[in-house]
């Protein structure tokens, strides 16, 4: 449970590179961005990082276009994507309008949860570059399939259920409380350095020093802390947002007038852990609506089974002798989920959370033999099977 320095290199993981000249744009960008955003903690490194991607980008522009000096591709990641995104295909067009970096020079809110669907690995630029979070160098399902898969120290089904569910439901706190939670629960195996300290940009910093950090509403995970004294989750679908009141002990005033929900009260950051962002963006925030949907399928009575088969899909729901298996996708980026489903098709009907059923009719047009489902209409179906079968 402890946090060690053990971190899997890029090149480890294997190949998902992309030749395809948008992807390796996106990718550098982000990679770029973030470096900027960090480069007064990991300084030399931080700007290494943005002249190899300023050199990933003019190899894809080919000579004397786009930027051609780390200066210029930095004042470029503060304006829409799309103009970097000149000769890119349609189908990308969902990225045009992002900007990547604010007037601070910090990450935006898109940079968290929409364009990190499109990263893949860039292969000129693998490596252990142990300071770059696992969001901005692999691809989705290399998260939630090799680096999430090495934290579950366990090949066995009810173990990894139990590991699975607990990441999910304790994304961060105190250690020694995650420690104790741990070791009260059955069945949990996790593997050392599966926590990190909380990030100094999800942290509030006292008049006297201490930091103190928030849990999301929503997924528990830290909520980011601006300079302006903004402070709500990077996933913008969890949308609590809140004004800090600072001090010693800060508070927070909820900034809408969204629902009456208790406000989140401020956590010692000294000792706390929190899983990386990869995790927490790929496996923690789907792994909330996996849990909502089925804890809401064993409310009709139903037996329920989590990532059967180690996760070859999400949901099992058995009743009355009718079986239905699905897969949960909650993507931001349509197009990023169909190219995803092009590449891997599911083993089991895809479902769609209440927050994503606009993306019913675009994805059945775009995948035509693809069985589909909602989250409303899934629970039906199994509130039917339950009444058949009674």
């Amino acid at each position: 449970m402890v946090p060690g320095e053990e971190v899997m290199s890029e090149s480890s993981l294997g190949a998902h590179h992309t030749d395809e000249p948008w992807q390796r744009l996106v990718a550098a960008a982000l990679r770029a961005a973030y470096a900027w955003s960090v480069r007064g903690v990991h300084r030399n490194a931080a700007m290494r990082e943005i002249a190899r991607m300023t050199g990933v980008v003019m190899e894809v522009y080919g000579p004397g276009r786009g930027p051609v000096t780390p200066a210029v591709l930095v004042e470029r990641l503060r304006a829409p994507l799309g103009g970097l995104l000149v000769d890119a295909r349609q189908e990308v067009a969902e990225l045009a309008d992002v900007v990547l970096l604010d007037e601070e020079g910090n990450l935006t809110e898109k940079a968290y949860d929409l364009v990190c669907e499109h990263v893949v690995p860039l292969k000129e630029a693998a490596g252990a570059q142990r300071w770059l979070p696992t969001w901005v160098t692999m691809h989705s399902d290399q998260i939630r399939h090799r680096v999430f898969t090495a934290m579950i120290a366990t090949t066995k089904q009810d173990e990894y259920v139990a590991s699975r569910k607990f990441l999910v439901q304790h994304p961060a706190g105190g250690e020694r409380d995650l420690v104790e939670k741990r070791d009260r629960t059955d069945g949990v195996r996790l593997a050392g350095g599966s926590y990190q300290d909380i990030p100094e940009e999800q942290t509030y910093r006292g008049p006297d020093g201490r930091g103190w950090w928030w849990r999301c509403p929503d997924c528990k995970w830290p909520m980011a802390v601006s300079s302006a004294g903004k402070v709500r989750c990077r996933y913008r679908p969890h949308s609590a947002v809140y004004d800090l009141l600072p001090g010693t002990r800060p508070k927070l005033r909820r900034r809408d007038d969204g629902p009456g929900a208790p406000l989140p009260v401020a956590q010692a950051a000294e000792g706390a852990k929190c899983v990386d962002a990869g995790v927490w963006r790929f496996v923690v925030v789907p792994g909330v609506s996996e849990l909502r949907i089925a804890a809401a399928a064993e409310r009709t009575k139903a037996e329920v089974q989590l990532w059967p088969l180690l996760d070859r899909y999400d949901l099992l729901v058995e009743t009355g002798g009718e079986k239905f298996a699905v897969d949960v996708k909650e993507c931001l980026s349509l197009n990023s989920l169909i190219d995803r489903l092009r590449t891997r098709p599911p083993s089991a009907r895809i479902l769609l959370p209440k927050p994503f059923r606009w993306q019913l009719e675009p994805l059945t047009d775009a995948l035509p033999g693809l069985a589909v489902t909602t989250e409303t209409k899934f629970l039906s179906q199994v509130r039917a099977a339950v009444r058949k079968a009674q």
